[in-house]
């Protein structure tokens, strides 16, 4: 049975609320399926197929496989012109059907792959080019979160986003969070590897180079910050989604404290966290000098209960070495602030301010004295909003006591596509 090629539509319901889907089969090679599944309704939410499968008359296709959060998963039978099965994000599943309306869309975009060397290093990626008339384009590179595998697929999506949109856009693999702490690269390789990024896309005859920015999400903003604070000005603006304004530290505390609340934590287990984290910071900042007897019995009594696992607080006290030589001890008391403040291009900040792996709102303030009085800069929070600036599905106050699915925080991806299509006028 040949693969189920074609421009599918459909509807999937759960506890009354409905979500439409646009689905595009092409068969690129024989045998060889590619997908692009979209939301018509909530722009942003869609995305390119990475994980894709055709055992006919099975359809297997996933965002993130493995992914423990943001997964989405459609397992179908094709039945002539429909897809019937199960539509699942994250936890919720939900009948599937869907019906060919006939050819399937071409992506607007062709994808290049892209070497560049950084160092002794090389990295690979992918550069979207816009199929359309413009000669050259303004290009952004994704820049990853520091904290994230090798070719973080999370960015993908964002990137076809951008593509749509008229804007050339690279995504590359980087040096693996996995590693172990000794051998993690620091903010200053991290921020080399970007330039050497953003020379690459500068090289290819369909960018503009004076119009190349970067766009990063999470712990990629201080790597992005440093790139583009380089003597040169090398990049003409720059776009962070949720970038800390604040220490490692104070991150760290935050997503610990969060994850208590959500286990509803009695009120002592957030007492010792607390005391745990302020005298884990004296410590730090004394470059591991001092007693640690206190600190010993306080790590020892939070990890005798069954919460500390779902925290961030380390098991052990690390050593004067590990502090002087080891990623996140090394950078964990450095205020973000620094780096922004030598930045001399437009900056966008973007923040949700449900975020549960940052002081949002506390962030947005530092950062904006950081960057506000810069010509072109802004910084938004919106209401609600979690890392990725998504309103997340479930019963929320904008939804009359109703379930609803996912969707983007209004006006946040009108506003960041509008901000940057004026940065690069």
């Amino acid at each position: 049975m040949p693969p189920p090629t074609g421009h599918f539509e459909g509807r999937v319901t759960y506890q009354g609320a409905d979500l439409r889907l646009a689905l595009d089969l092409r068969e690129v090679k024989p045998g060889q399926l590619q997908a692009d599944l979209r939301f018509p309704d909530r722009e942003g939410l869609g995305f390119p197929v990475e994980s894709l499968s055709f055992n006919s008359p099975q359809l297997h296709l996933e965002r993130q496989p493995g992914a423990l959060a943001g997964n989405t998963v459609i397992d179908a039978i094709r039945e002539g012109d429909f897809l019937r099965g199960l539509f699942t994000a994250d936890s919720v599943q939900a009948d599937l059907l869907l019906v060919r309306r006939g050819k399937p869309e071409p992506r607007p975009y062709r994808a290049l792959p892209v070497r560049f060397r950084s160092g002794s290093l090389t990295r690979h990626g992918t550069l979207l080019i816009p199929d359309d008339t413009i000669r050259r384009h303004p290009a952004v590179v994704l820049v990853p979160d520091a904290n994230t595998p090798p070719r973080p697929r999370n960015l993908l999506p964002y990137a076809d986003l951008l593509a749509r949109h008229g804007f050339v856009a690279l995504v590359y693999d980087q040096r693996a969070a996995t590693q172990p702490a000794s051998q993690r690269a620091g903010e200053p390789a991290l921020a080399d590897e970007v330039l050497a990024a953003v020379k690459a896309v500068k090289g290819n005859a369909a960018v503009d180079s004076t119009r190349v920015g970067l766009w990063t999400l999470g712990q990629g903003g201080p790597v992005a910050a440093s790139a583009a604070s380089q003597p040169g000005r090398p990049v003409a603006f720059v776009v962070a989604l949720s970038a800390p304004g604040t220490s490692l530290a104070t991150v760290s505390q935050t997503q610990t404290l969060d994850a208590l609340r959500r286990q509803n934590a009695p009120a002592a287990a957030t007492r010792l966290a607390q005391r745990g984290f302020a005298q884990l910071q004296r410590y730090v900042r004394s470059g591991g000098q001092g007693d640690t007897a206190q600190l010993h019995e306080t790590l020892l009594a939070a990890w005798q209960q069954p919460w500390a696992a779902s925290t961030t607080m380390p098991r052990r006290i690390p050593t004067a070495a590990e502090i002087q030589t080891q990623l996140p001890w090394r950078d964990w008391l450095l205020d973000p602030r620094t780096d922004w403040q030598q930045v001399r291009v437009p900056v966008l900040l973007l923040y949700g301010a449900a975020d549960r792996f940052l002081p949002a709102r506390e962030s947005a303030q530092r950062l904006r004295g950081a960057v506000g009085s810069r010509r072109g800069s802004a910084v938004r929070v919106y209401a609600q909003a979690n890392h990725e600036l998504l309103l997340p599905a479930g019963i929320r106050s904008d939804t009359d006591g109703q379930w609803d699915w996912a969707r983007p925080a209004p006006g946040a991806i009108e506003d960041m596509l509008a901000w940057m299509k004026q940065a690069v006028k």
